[in-house]
Order: C-alpha cells, then sequence, then structure tokens
C-alpha cells in the first residue's frame, strides 16, 4: 500500500469517530499531508559565476556523486533532474550567463523557484561581477512578473581557499543591489555542507523540506521532521485513546502507529513501506497484543475512579505511540541496533515518558 492508499483509508476510519473529534484530529493531520502526501522535488534556480562547478554543487547537496564533469558543459535552459537510488530528487534550472531570461522563460513561467542560489568561487568585484548582478536583478524581476511566491535568494561562496574574508565579500555585493538585497537570506560558505543544505531547507516550503532531507541524508533536518510526525501522531493517538468504546479505536490506533513507523523510515531515505514498519514493531515488541492488553486493562481497572477510565487509556495510546515513535526515530534515522530500539521502546512506553 503506497502512502496515498494508507492515508485515504485512515481519514476513512477517523470519520467514524465522534463529530466533535475527527475534525480536531484531521486539522493535526494538515502538516503531515503536506510533508509527505504533497511531497515534491526543491526546485533550484542556478545564478552567478559561470565558472562554478555546477556538478560540484549537485554533489554536495546529495553527498554523492550523482551529476558528472560533463553537466558543467551545457546548459539546457530547463530544469534538470538529478536523483539517486530512490533516495530523493532534485530539480535545478542553470540560468547563468550566458542564459537569458528570454531563454529560460518557458520552464521559468511554468514552474516558479522555490529558491534562489547564487554561487561565487573567485574574488574581487570586478566587471564580471557586476553583470552577474544585474543578470541576478533580471531574472528575479521576471519570476516576480511570472508568479505570486517570491524564492529567497541564498550566496554561496565556493573556493579551495575561500573564508570569513570571501564570504564578506559576497554578501557585501549582493546587498550593493537593492533588488537583490531585498531578498537575499544570507551567504555561507559552501565548505560547511551541513549549514548549507538546513538553510536551504529552511527557505523551501514545506512540501520539499522532506525530499530534501532525504536527499541530503542531513540527519539534524531528518530529526526535526520526525519530531513533528511523532507529536502530532502521539497528539491523534491519545485522543483516540481516550474514547469510551472499548476496542472500537484499536483499528485507528494500530494503522496510525504502523503510519508513523513507515513514514519514519521514508524520511531516513528509504521507500515507504508498512511491511517494513510491521516488521519493525514486531521487532521491539510493539505487537497489537500488548498495546490491547495495556490500554484495555488500564480501563478496566480504572472503572473504580470515575470518569479518570478513558483519560488513563488515552494517555497510554499517547505514550505507546510515542515510545514506538522514538524508537524508530533512533533506529531509521541515528542507526541504533534493534536491540537498542527495543530499549527505547520499553524505556519510554509509559505515559510519565511523555513528559521528559
Amino acid at each position: 500500500m503506497n502512502l496515498l492508499a494508507l492515508y485515504e483509508k485512515l481519514e476513512a476510519l477517523l470519520r467514524k469517530l465522534p463529530d466533535g473529534l475527527h475534525q480536531p484530529i484531521l486539522r493535526e493531520l494538515e502538516p503531515l499531508k503536506t510533508l509527505f502526501l504533497e511531497q515534491r522535488p526543491p526546485r533550484l534556480v542556478l545564478l552567478g559565476e559561470r565558472e562554478v562547478s555546477r556538478a560540484e554543487v549537485v554533489n554536495a547537496l546529495f553527498g554523492n556523486a550523482v551529476a558528472t564533469a560533463t553537466d558543467d558543459a551545457r546548459q539546457s535552459g530547463l530544469w534538470d533532474t538529478f536523483a539517486l537510488g530512490g533516495r530523493g530528487t532534485l530539480r535545478l534550472l542553470d540560468a547563468r550567463q550566458p542564459m537569458t531570461t528570454a531563454i529560460v522563460s518557458r520552464p521559468l513561467g511554468a514552474e516558479t523557484a522555490d529558491l534562489i542560489v547564487f554561487v561565487r568561487a573567485s574574488t574581487g568585484l570586478g566587471e564580471s561581477m557586476a553583470a552577474d548582478l544585474e543578470h541576478a536583478a533580471e531574472m528575479l524581476a521576471f519570476t516576480d512578473a511570472q508568479h505570486a511566491a517570491r524564492p529567497s535568494l541564498l550566496g554561496l561562496q565556493l573556493g579551495a581557499a575561500a573564508g570569513e574574508d570571501q564570504r564578506l565579500e559576497l554578501h557585501g555585493a549582493l546587498f550593493t543591489k537593492p533588488a537583490i538585497a531585498d531578498r537575499t537570506v544570507g551567504v555561507l560558505l559552501f565548505s560547511d555542507r551541513a549549514k548549507v543544505v538546513e538553510q536551504i531547507a529552511v527557505e523551501l516550503p514545506g512540501e520539499s523540506q522532506l525530499e530534501m532531507a532525504r536527499l541530503s541524508q542531513n540527519r539534524e533536518l531528518q530529526r526535526q521532521i520526525a519530531g513533528v510526525l511523532i507529536r502530532s501522531l502521539t497528539a491523534i493517538c491519545g485522543a483516540v485513546g481516550a474514547q469510551p468504546i472499548p476496542l472500537a479505536d484499536f483499528p485507528i490506533l494500530t494503522s496510525l502507529q504502523a503510519t508513523m513507523v513507515a513514514s519514519l523510515a521514508h524520511i531516513s531515505g528509504r521507500e515507504f513501506n508498512v511491511k517494513v514498519a510491521g516488521e519493525f514493531l514486531a521487532a521491539v515488541g510493539a505487537g497489537i497484543g500488548i498495546g490491547l492488553v495495556f490500554r484495555e486493562g488500564a480501563r478496566a481497572a480504572a472503572k473504580f475512579v470515575p470518569g479518570w477510565g478513558n483519560a488513563i487509556s488515552g494517555g497510554i495510546a499517547a505514550a505507546g505511540t510515542y515510545s514506538i515513535g522514538r524508537a524508530a526515530a533512533a533506529y531509521f534515522i541515528d542507526g541504533v541496533s534493534i536491540a537498542d530500539a527495543r530499549g527505547i521502546f520499553r524505556k519510554r512506553r509509559k505515559p510519565t515518558a511523555l513528559l521528559k
């Protein structure tokens, strides 16, 4: 089952809940829908110095050799696609000179850029730099005329000997032209790959951030997205688990938890696979049986305290989901062993773990 089919199945299950509950839960799913169902490759427009290697830029973002030196010798004037074994895809339009707005008008008019990347390897503010800045201003004006979105511009200083002085020089140059200064969100040294990738992801729309985290294999980005997923599904499962009908919520909970695990694996760069999620849940001891015993046992024990049974069951459902999420994130993203993931699950599956 693919992600879209599973999401539609979950929506159908959630709509069976009481009217007062399913709408808040569906709203909680909206940011996840943007991240996962609307996921698409980032679209970057490359501007600046033509002598900078496009392959070097692309390969650094992937952390892998997906572009070759032959890519530097040509400019298609179109959105070029770079991908690595299902891990992620990047679309890049090399609009540096001698490209003109007339040449790239069709691709850039059809799809707006998510981010403009201005690259520089040499130093000095000579005629070539002035021409590159003027060209960038023209490209920004064209995109503004075609689309409502106004992509930001990120400056990248390359070069083997590039340091803080060179970065500041490029920063100053970009801010000499108001049309560019208004859009510039920063200038970074390209050698600091982690910082570059994180800054690019920040500037991307939500539907492209997950793909950036996958293709770059930036663990910090992946952890941030995983945290959003775990928090949302923990809250949803807690609300579902607090419903007063014994066993009726169980298909929803197990589907949500399996979806969470499969999504965490997807964040790490794997394909979305519910079977893998089921195997992981069984391996850490988070099978259906244990969840059923914990939650229904809590309801039975708490019936002697009027009004508290459902709340306790909801807390256990939330804690179980949270523990599964943390164990899965540690396994798929941080690379811990399955034995260590099992230990994380066992440690965090109590409601008090939600406070830690």
